[in-house]
């Protein structure tokens, strides 16, 4: 008797290594279509904000320094240390056409702008979609697992470039040269490339949306001063503090004075260095969490921590902090510098025009200037206080506080509460150590009380950006990119001062604060200005209570 041998299966053909590759990024061009649609609203307004302003400012300073001499006048004020630290190192100032204007003094604000786009943008298709378990939805669908984040990479190289190549359009309509509008423009977007890339490893790194987007903020925060202290060493030329930054990186392009391209370089590879860092990251955890371990909260919630406000100041504290360091870090820098900026404005006449009129020094002229930076700071965190509250909202976590005994009006008026607060006592923060060190520096005490009652008078107009962020939470919750962009246009038109067309900051409440302590106080100015924020914040309640939750 024979036995046949039963015949051995094949062995299943291995699916060739480009295939496996395949699979990982499968479904990327569906995700980043979605995620344009989600942002069909915010990025045209970021795109139409940055470049229309960037435009007028280049447009106003050439009507404000048609001559040589003006000119000289104004590269004078900004070889000023203070001037440095804010703006860059000054290249071209010997011979300041006005393309090296727009270079030294918009472009670093210009590409914070767009780190604060990007950082914003990748935590939200990241970190964000993945902690409202959107994107577990989305993994449960033929979707690779690097597929989210080479869309987060596509979606924000796309949105900075498109904002990059719209500036330098703008700015070549404005008559300057091509090359250097196209270095600017190319500097500034891959500037926020940098950092949105910082953003997605962030994103793999912690738990929630929030805390990456402060990661993400906090880098900037870093990149800015390591910028500000390299060209304050080095003006002129920067130094390597300056080579340690993205911001230095945009700047050495030397756009408008003698183009320089290979500085470009070192975004792209550091960019692409960081999104494959979070690629890498990415397949080495569980959906839903983070590299990064919690730590285990107590059983039992401590009686500090009972009520909506201390829980609210419990989730924001640390974001609040930073925001206070940072007004308080800019404004101590401007009053260490303030000697520097004085002597400036005493040795030139000329750059009277730039500053308040009527002022009884050039002290209180300049300081009254330099404390609109830590009112755009300060306002900064009111949005980003509102903003949590929706992500509060998008997350669900708000439906089950509000299950409770809570009523709305209660729920986010305590949140607004501490945000509020925390707002005011940042610019007052400002005010006095800024007068503190400006005293110490000019050896004049009552710059002190002059600062601290200019930084009050600031907090009308504070709370109404704020208010205005939380009216768009209680009309349009998913237009919460408006109240972002509101507050960039009220930021630059107060920062930019004289440079923007006549009129154009008739939307923000700075153009109606006495500019303290350079001007007298203006009692009905100000009160007309809180009863518009109390309207805001109330207008903006109201229709919480009257809207349904965000799913």
């Amino acid at each position: 008797m024979t036995a046949v041998a039963a015949p051995v299966p094949a062995a299943r053909p291995t699916a060739p290594a480009a295939r496996r590759a395949a699979d990982r990024w499968a479904g990327t061009g569906a995700l980043v279509r979605v995620a344009l649609r989600v942002e069909r609203v915010r990025l045209p307004v970021w795109l139409v904000a940055v470049a229309g302003l960037t435009a007028a400012s280049a447009a106003s300073q050439a009507d404000l320094f048609p001559t040589a001499e003006s000119r000289a006048a104004r590269a004078e004020l900004m070889r000023s240390p203070a001037a440095t630290a804010l703006g860059g190192p000054g290249y071209g100032l010997d011979d300041y056409t006005i393309g090296a204007m727009v270079a030294n003094e918009l472009g670093a604000w210009v590409a914070l702008a767009l780190a604060v786009l990007s950082v914003l943008l990748v935590v939200r298709h990241l970190r964000g979609a993945e902690e409202s378990g959107l994107l577990e939805v989305v993994r449960s669908t033929p979707v690779g697992r690097d597929a989210p984040v080479l869309a987060a990479v596509l979606v924000v190289t796309l949105a900075d470039l498109a904002i990059g190549l719209a500036l330098a359009a703008a700015l070549v309509g404005t008559g300057l040269p091509a090359a250097g509008a196209l270095a600017f423009g190319l500097g500034c977007g891959l500037v926020g490339l940098t950092f949105g890339a910082t953003a997605a490893v962030a994103a793999q790194l912690v738990t929630h949306a929030r805390t990456a987007s402060m990661l993400g903020l906090a880098a900037i925060g870093v990149g800015f001063a390591l910028r500000a202290a390299g060209d304050v060493r080095a003006p002129e030329s920067g130094s390597a503090l300056s080579w340690l930054s993205p911001f230095g990186w945009s700047q050495a392009t030397r756009a408008w004075v003698d183009e320089r391209w290979w500085p470009l370089a070192l975004p792209v590879l550091a960019s692409a260095a960081a999104f494959g860092l979070a690629a890498l990251l990415a397949e080495r955890r569980d959906l839903g969490d983070g590299l990064l371990p919690e730590r285990p909260g107590r059983a039992h919630a401590s009686p500090r921590l009972t009520g909506i406000a201390a829980v609210t100041l419990r989730r924001l504290g640390g974001a609040l902090a930073g925001w206070a360091v940072a007004v308080a870090a800019v404004c101590g820098l401007v009053g260490v510098l303030a000697r520097e900026v004085v002597q400036f404005l005493e040795d030139e006449p000329a750059l009277a025009a730039f500053f308040p009129e009527g002022a009884a020094s050039a002290a209180d002229a300049a300081l009254s200037r330099y404390l609109l930076v830590a009112v755009a700071l300060a306002a900064a965190a009111g949005v980003q206080g509102v903003a949590a509250a929706r992500a509060e909202e998008a997350a669900g976590r708000a439906a089950h506080v509000l299950a409770g005994p809570v009523g709305r009006a209660r729920w986010l008026g305590a949140q607004l509460a501490v945000v509020l607060g925390a707002v005011a006592a940042m610019v007052l923060l400002g005010g006095l150590v800024m007068g503190v060190t400006a005293a110490s520096t000019l050896g004049d005490p009552a710059l002190v009380g002059r600062l601290l009652g200019a930084a009050l008078a600031q907090v009308p107009a504070l709370w109404a950006v704020t208010g205005a962020a939380v009216l768009v939470l209680g009309v349009a919750p998913r237009a919460f990119g408006l109240a972002w962009a509101y507050l960039g246009y009220v930021a630059l038109s107060a920062m930019l001062g004289g440079v923007l067309p006549e009129g154009s900051d008739v939307a923000s409440p700075l153009r109606y604060t006495p500019g303290m302590p350079a001007e007298p106080m203006d009692w009905p100015a100000v009160l007309v200005l809180a009863a518009l924020a109390a309207a805001l914040v109330t207008g903006g309640v109201l229709a919480f209570r009257r809207r349904d939750l965000l799913a």
